[in-house]
């Protein structure tokens, strides 16, 4: 299978199951990534709305390295690293809350499959893996930059679409209102193009699998 078709279809898995469990381990990573950008530019030297636009920039930028990493014969070892990621982020949220997550045993078992799928020959496994991990950063683009605003803007309701789908309450999209004296809704483009542009461009050309 060609890796454009490959990426596509985990991408369609993943947009329509965001809620539930099987897509726990890599909608987790995709929120430990935007924590992780928050850290960084969440300062009172940033406005709200270049806060928001430098954080959908940071999860672009990730997502084109991954990609273009992918190209490489170090791909079988992405699902690795970002399972393995995840696994020590939520083992320290759970140490600090005393709690354990329904989301827990899905990461554990993302980081097992990701270390077998190093193990055993065939490469295909590890790469749809890792395919998943990397697509989780355009499907949370567009949950927080085209879906959560859309939902507010038609004023539908969020909870008919669980436990399928999670559209997120708040966007980064909000934040950016009169951000270069532009409506928030106009801003709703910069996440569409960010997400969709990589995976355009950058998904052909890889390993088939």
């Amino acid at each position: 299978m060609k890796s454009q078709t490959r990426a596509w279809i985990v991408f369609g898995l993943l947009f329509v199951f965001w809620g539930t469990l099987a897509s726990g381990p890599f909608s987790y990573f995709a929120g430990m990534v935007r924590q992780l950008a928050d850290f960084l530019f969440s300062h009172r030297m940033f406005s709200p709305g270049l806060q928001a636009g430098l954080i959908y920039f940071f999860i672009a930028v990730l997502l084109t390295g991954l990609l273009l990493l992918s190209r490489h014969r170090s791909r079988i070892y992405i699902a690795g690293f970002c399972a393995l990621a995840g696994m020590i982020h939520h083992l320290i949220l759970c140490l600090r809350t005393r709690q354990i997550y329904e989301v827990s045993l899905p990461i554990a078992i993302g980081l097992a499959l990701a270390l077998l799928f190093l193990l055993i020959k065939p490469q295909s496994p590890a790469l749809w893996l890792s395919d998943a991990f990397i697509i989780s950063l355009p499907v949370y683009l567009l949950y927080d930059g085209l879906l959560s605003p859309l939902f507010s803007l038609l004023e539908l309701d969020r909870q008919s679409f669980e436990p399928l789908m999670l559209i997120p309450a708040d966007s980064l999209v909000f934040r950016m209102q009169g951000f270069l004296n532009l409506p928030q809704w106009t801003w709703a483009i910069l996440p569409v193009v960010l997400a969709l542009a990589p995976m355009i461009w950058l998904t052909p050309g890889r390993k088939k699998g």
